[in-house]
């Protein structure tokens, strides 16, 4: 990197430090804001005191912090860029850098730069962070908003060597309780068939698995039924929180990992909501440079007097890919447009318009 890479560079990273943080607190402060009411209602049916339920709201916010970051970073490049753009522009130091014989795309590979190394955050974000954080940031939402966390009717398949299917009445993340339990585990043959049941589950935190309550096995041996006793449920894989997220009525594809998404869509073929949350992880992170190839040009200005009329353009060409884009996602989601196209078309048209817009640039 030269030395107007790395000077460039330093504007664009303080701005977008700067920017991060605004709407990191603004959405937190506006969630607060607007729910606070029920947290205290909560806390209190609860018995929490009011520092209990400051340190509570307190770890609930920071596990949050992943989700945010994904949702806003987006929009907090675009807006750093064009301020640092601003920057350099009222301090009369791009004409010079145009008069050494720098051209404006060289002047602005920095703030490219950014935006795709912030892309790459959202990437590895969304991978490693946002899942581990997704259970429990729900079971905090349940805990704070509603008066049970009581969840029926979970289903959990798994393929592999053997087939297992498990059925859970009721699942109770705060007591981290299992109701009504039944587990088949198909075998290679029909002999080795076993089926699970127990009227109740408890999660044992030292043994890292599920300590059962009137557990029994049933497997067929000829013409007689088998049972025996048993004590363990034998899956440590599915801890509470990973029940609690992957649960039929609570599983939310925006804190799924990419990996989490395929598996899921391999239990569950017809969910169109998964399937666009899949691509949408891929096509959200590239907005990061999207919106620069739209914005940038319109932020860089020569002209006399034209500067007002070039930042409300570029801010309603942001508005409109952010119009198009919910649009495709309430139509993809309703089984109107199929998940690809709707997830796929804002990065098109818009990439295709930024890119026209960016090459394009007066220098």
């Amino acid at each position: 990197m030269s030395l107007l890479d790395r000077y460039v560079g330093r504007i664009v990273l303080g701005a977008f430090g700067a920017t991060l943080l605004f709407f990191l607190f603004i959405t937190i402060l506006m969630d607060l804001l607007n729910s606070l009411p029920k947290y205290a209602n909560s806390a209190a049916e609860n018995g929490m005191g009011g520092i209990d339920l400051a340190l509570y709201l307190g770890l609930h916010y920071l596990q949050m912090v992943p989700v945010l970051f994904v949702s806003v970073t987006p929009f907090a490049t675009v807006i750093a860029c064009m301020f640092a753009v601003a920057r350099l522009q009222a301090a009369n130091e791009v004409v010079p850098m145009l008069f050494v014989g720098r051209s404006i795309h060289r002047i602005l590979r920095p703030m490219l730069l950014v935006g795709g190394l912030a892309g790459v955050a959202m990437v590895c974000c969304w991978q490693w962070v946002v899942p581990q954080v997704g259970a429990s940031l729900l079971a905090g939402e349940l805990f704070l908003r509603e008066r049970t966390v009581v969840q029926k009717n979970l289903v959990h398949e798994t393929f592999g060597d053997t087939n297992q299917y498990l059925s859970i009445g009721e699942f109770d993340p705060m007591a981290r309780c299992l109701r009504d339990v039944g587990m088949l585990i198909e075998g290679p043959v029909e002999a080795d068939n076993v089926l699970v049941l127990a009227k109740q589950a408890n999660w044992d935190e030292r043994k890292g698995d599920w300590r059962l309550s009137e557990g029994r096995t049933r497997q067929k041996r000829g013409t007689f039924i088998e049972e025996r006793p048993l004590e363990w449920l034998q899956r440590g894989d599915l801890t509470p929180d990973i029940l609690l997220q992957r649960g039929r009525e609570t599983l939310d594809p925006e804190t799924q990992s990419y990996t989490d998404l395929l598996e899921t869509i391999a239990l569950r073929p017809n969910r169109a909501d998964l399937r666009l949350a899949l691509h949408r992880h891929f096509t959200y992170p590239l907005a990061n440079l999207l919106l620069l190839l739209l914005a940038l040009p319109l932020a860089v200005y020569f002209e006399r007097g034209s500067r007002i009329e070039r930042l409300l353009g570029a801010i309603a060409l942001c508005g409109a890919y952010m119009l198009v884009d919910l649009t495709c996602q309430s139509l993809g989601q309703g089984g109107h447009l199929h998940p690809i196209v709707a997830a796929w078309t804002p990065t098109i048209l818009f990439g295709a318009l930024g890119i026209t817009l960016f090459g394009s640039a007066k220098t």
